[in-house]
């Protein structure tokens, strides 16, 4: 799991104090505003390409769209969305420390809250490390050299009066070596795809993964063998018996999760959040609205 955790690292202020301890709420449980995921899209910035980022912010209600007065009718928006990428060359342990001044970019967001960063903008903003001139065309001479670029993405996400802090970081590529995001194709209860369920049952859950959006596992033996893909699930309603589940086999023809227990809450309206993570840090998200009928 050391590259899926490379990956995705997400530095949420919200979730610190979920450690399992009595009477604290599961981190699979969605009580408040949370950042869960930074998706991007593709997954890896290539050296002449544009990526796109956009945050996945959840509270109880559901997932949260747009930004302020900007949100679509009848949307659930956040109050502001700020982003900036850090100098790879630095180690980034405290963002409000680390990430400022000529280490860190602005990135500009739209009204949906994505944000469309280009490797050029950033190579101009951070050539080469201090003190060492700049080659032409550098980050392209960096990759050439067997150095890693690796773009740390801060998020703030300012939401009912607090803000949740989010990091993700980026790899740069060659064009040839771009790779994909692991996208969800279904969520199964009892083995059927449905978003209808009874109070109180307990149900054996598993997400589907679409095979065609996996990549070969780096240095793969055998080869050609498909990058592991882990799923974590989050809902503000019903019990989770386990956070997260592995693609058990990903050669597979429909590859799919191992199971967890679902046992689902009230009746009412609620939501089933899921993230999917790569070995590489290719990661996709689902927000699966969810019915829960009274009970027999």
């Amino acid at each position: 799991m050391r590259n899926v955790e490379r990956g995705f690292v997400l530095a949420l202020l919200a979730v610190l104090a979920a450690c399992g301890d009595d009477g604290v709420d599961p981190i699979t449980k969605i009580t408040a505003p949370r950042v869960l995921a930074i998706t991007a899209e593709p997954s890896a910035l290539a050296l002449e390409g544009e990526l796109e980022l956009i945050a996945l912010t959840v509270d109880p209600d559901g997932p949260r769209s747009g930004i302020g007065a900007s949100a679509p009718l009848g949307g659930h928006a956040v109050d502001a969305v700020r982003m900036r990428a850090c100098a790879p060359w630095k180690f980034i342990a405290d963002p409000a420390r680390d990430c400022v001044g000529d280490d860190a970019l602005a990135l500009e967001s739209d009204a949906a809250g994505r944000i469309v960063i280009s490797a050029a903008k950033l190579a101009a903003a951070f050539p080469s490390p201090p003190g060492v001139p700049a080659p032409p065309d550098p980050w392209r001479a960096a990759l050439a050299a067997g150095v890693t670029l690796r773009i740390p993405i801060i998020a703030e996400i300012d939401v009912d009066g607090r803000t949740l802090v989010a990091r993700r970081d980026i790899d740069v590529v060659e064009t040839a070596n771009q790779r994909q995001n692991p996208r969800l194709a279904e969520i199964r209860f009892d083995g059927i795809s449905t978003t209808t369920l009874r109070a109180g049952q307990r149900y054996v859950l598993t997400a589907m993964v679409d095979r065609a959006s996996l990549d070969a596992r780096p240095d793969a033996d055998p080869a050609g063998a498909l990058e592991q893909v882990v799923c974590n699930f989050y809902s503000p309603s019903g019990d989770l018996d386990e956070p997260a589940a592995d693609v058990e086999d990903p050669d597979a023809l429909s590859p799919e999760t191992s199971a967890i227990a679902f046992t689902a809450g009230l009746p009412g309206n609620t939501w089933l959040f899921i993230v999917a993570t790569d070995e590489t840090g290719g990661m996709s998200a689902k927000s699966v609205p969810l019915t829960i009928a009274a009970g027999d």
